[in-house]
């Protein structure tokens, strides 16, 4: 098969997001059904969709290797994940060859089908709001040690704006990212501003910078703690406020706030539960607010000369090893869907995933440097099953099998606030700001 050409029979996160939409639904149909045939014919009603899943699963691991092999990679060899938690567990081999060699075939194998079926698949289907609150903890909570070795200063998890063509810090486009989406949400002095997932606070006190006066969201303690400290130590201990509780409990009156943003962490709430999450962000958002939206996903796996495997692969490694739970990182047209049907409407759309992969870089030449004073406080293995996070990303986020969007939208049906909207983030308008050194903390 070396030298044809690759071509996805089957989209498979297109199939792995409608099994974890509507699995409850199906199952109700079949249950339904069974019960209006006659009984000798009820087991093939139950047994059919066994057997389909189970095809597909099987499709997955046959075509995956399929296109590996039609993309020349040796089939004898262990596959890219087989070889990846061999590095994390032995330190043995060279990371950058073993992602970017074309040496270990990226494979749908045993470890992902396991991982699928005994984990993942449960947690998507039953995916409740309370789910989070266990999971975001193991997530976050590592120690701020542990952040400021991957993300320095800023402390901003997500991704960042680079100038192009300039060979700028993670810090400088880390603030060209805050001001666009100051600038993108049109935040004003005055301004009530709800940050959902608001990280170690740093979005937060920016907005602060403008004039708002913010509330934060977060589920991490450690998070809580250091927001707070940066806070105080901004100035702005009485213009932010950060709040450990899950926004689904979040009890606040309607039309709250003028703005509101969810920067990446919406694929933390569930696909199940993405319509609840958004139709409760419109209930918060001011009739003329603007609702700023950053969002990571995966593609849906339509391509010719494209193997989407490695990205399923990825992110099954990311749902083990980083993010537990973050099932609802969906394409943009999913998420824009999603909007739509809240009450949305979108106003901008960027696909920033390149961007992200410069950022993710800059984080691993961060984690790199801090090795040694990491391994001593945490040992060697999760000093490099973090790099293989950090290093996998990189490709991952470059080559498009993971994106980034940054969304703006407003509520359907408010004029005003889609003409300001449209007139401020008009192509060419926004101009990335000079660099100027903000405080720290």
């Amino acid at each position: 098969m070396a030298g044809k050409e690759v071509t996805m029979i089957f989209p498979m996160f297109e199939g792995v997001m409608f099994i974890s939409a509507y699995m409850p639904h199906m199952i109700a149909c079949l249950i339904v059904l069974a019960t209006m045939v006659r009984r000798p014919f009820r087991i093939c009603v139950l047994v059919l969709p066994v057997l389909t899943f189970a095809t597909l699963c099987g499709l997955a691991i046959m075509e995956s290797r399929w296109h590996a092999e039609a993309e020349g990679y040796d089939m004898n060899m262990p596959s890219l994940r087989e070889a990846l938690e061999d590095y994390i567990t032995t330190g043995k081999g060279n990371l950058e060859e073993i992602l970017e060699g074309k040496k270990y075939p990226p494979v749908f194998g045993k470890i992902e089908l396991f991982r699928y079926l005994n984990t993942w698949l449960g947690k998507s289907v039953f995916h409740d709001t309370d789910q989070d609150a266990d999971y975001l903890p193991e997530a976050y909570n590592k120690g701020d040690d542990w952040f400021e070795a991957t993300l320095a200063d800023p402390m901003v998890y997500t991704g960042a704006l680079y100038a192009p063509g300039q060979n700028e810090s993670v810090w400088s486009a880390q603030q060209k990212k805050l001001e666009f989406i100051a600038y993108g949400l049109g935040v004003k002095k005055g301004d009530k501003a709800l940050e959902i997932g608001c990280g170690w606070g740093r979005l937060s006190n920016y907005l602060a910078s403008k004039g708002a006066k913010v509330t934060g969201v977060t589920m991490s303690s450690d998070q809580q703690a250091y927001a707070k400290r940066m806070s105080s130590q901004l100035g702005n201990g009485e213009n932010v406020d950060i709040v450990l509780k899950n926004f689904f409990d979040l009890q606040l009156p309607d039309k709250s706030f003028n703005v509101i943003s969810s920067v990446e962490m919406a694929e933390h709430v569930g696909i199940r539960n993405y319509n609840k999450f958004l139709r409760k962000v419109h209930r918060l958002l001011a009739d003329d607010g603007v609702f700023y939206l950053q969002v990571a996903g995966l593609p849906r796996g339509y391509a010719t000369g494209y193997n989407h495997y490695e990205d399923l692969v990825w992110g099954l490694f990311m749902d083990e090893h980083v993010f537990p739970g973050a099932d609802a990182s969906c394409p943009m047209g999913w998420v824009v869907t999603h909007l739509e049907q809240a009450g949305f409407e979108v106003q901008s759309v960027h696909n920033m995933g390149y961007h992200y992969s410069q950022t993710l870089y800059h984080w691993l030449q961060n984690w790199e440097a801090s090795k040694d004073r990491i391994v001593k406080a945490y040992g060697e293995r999760s000093w490099r099953r973090w790099r293989v996070f950090l290093a996998w990303s990189v490709r991952i986020s470059r080559r498009g099998g993971s994106t980034v969007q940054w969304i703006v939208a407003t509520k359907s049906g408010q004029e005003s606030a889609r003409i300001a909207a449209q007139n401020r983030l008009a192509p060419g308008l926004f101009q990335l700001p000079e660099f100027q050194p903000l405080p720290t903390r």
